[in-house]
């Protein structure tokens, strides 16, 4: 990663071609997107906004191309472009500034929210339109209906607008802290695990989260579709990271080996759900405990 990343800081070219080559992998293979924007993340973190626009609108460029010439369409790039790009030179602007990764997780759960939020203003009513959006997603890809039902019958369509809200934070944050990774590999080797674990949500914040959750947990809200809800499950992606920069932290305090780390991140790959919402529950109880703290001293 070292090697990929010295080749990234060459030039604007080398860069450019990154980014909008893996941008348009990713409109195949969705997880491409953080190399293209981790790319453009490692140019601003390193040299700042204005070097980070320039390569974007290389990457845009050349996307454009590839599309006119493949596909006959050129708004794929602009879904890169909004989705992806601009949102992490943002990110990465605020982490650059703040050398705070717990600032800019803050700034990633405030962009998360206001997309659920800017969702329910503009459709009026958010529920339905993720329904009609998945009617019209599935019919031209031959799916029976039968798959929109059980969506509706299990209840998922409810909770689309927020989960949606929570990926886009997802995948913006691991976009951040890949780039970031990339940079401490060059220029500040180490520095990255130290800031990575230096990451910790306010407790004030962790209070109104367990009001949120009492309140969404509860039934009073009857189910789903409300901004409460959204934003509950924001939060728990953004303890999420807590809960990681937690476990990361109490291994390197104690001295443990990296190894007592894989089953989490197995779990994440096998059983997200479960070890999301597990996460999120420890990086919620490291904030008001503090997990971190210093270990016991040896008699």
């Amino acid at each position: 990663m070292r090697e990929f990343a010295r080749f990234i800081m060459r030039g604007h070219q080398h860069a450019i071609a990154i980014a909008g080559l893996f941008g348009t992998l990713a409109i195949i293979l969705p997880p491409f997107s953080l190399f293209s924007g981790a790319a453009v993340g490692l140019v601003t973190l390193r040299h700042g906004v204005k070097e980070g626009l320039i390569v974007t609108t290389g990457a845009v460029l050349l996307m454009t191309v590839i599309f006119l010439a493949t596909a006959r369409r050129a708004d794929l790039s602009l879904l890169l472009l909004l989705g992806v790009w601009l949102p992490n030179i943002f990110g990465c602007w605020v982490l650059r500034n703040t050398q705070s990764q717990t600032f800019t997780l803050l700034t990633v759960g405030g962009l998360a929210a206001l997309f659920a939020a800017s969702m329910h203003i503009i459709t009026g009513d958010v529920t339905v339109w993720w329904q009609q959006w998945i009617e019209q997603t599935i019919s031209p890809a031959n799916i029976e209906d039968i798959a929109v039902k059980q969506l509706v019958q299990q209840s998922a369509i409810v909770l689309m607008n927020g989960l949606v809200a929570m990926f886009f934070g997802l995948s913006l944050m691991l976009t951040i802290l890949l780039a970031r990774w990339w940079q401490g590999l060059l220029y500040n080797p180490g520095g990255f695990a130290k800031e990575f674990r230096a990451l910790r949500l306010p407790r004030s914040l962790t209070i109104l989260v367990i009001l949120l959750a009492t309140i969404v947990l509860s039934g009073v809200l009857g189910g789903g579709g409300y901004i409460l809800t959204d934003l509950f499950i924001i939060a728990i992606m953004m303890y999420l990271f807590q809960g990681l920069a937690a476990m990361h932290g109490m291994v390197a305090i104690r001295g443990l080996s990296q190894w007592w780390l894989l089953p989490a991140y197995i779990g994440l790959l096998l059983l997200p759900p479960h070890f999301i919402v597990g996460l999120a529950m420890i990086g919620i109880a490291d904030s008001l405990i503090n997990f971190r703290g210093s270990p016991p001293t040896k008699t």
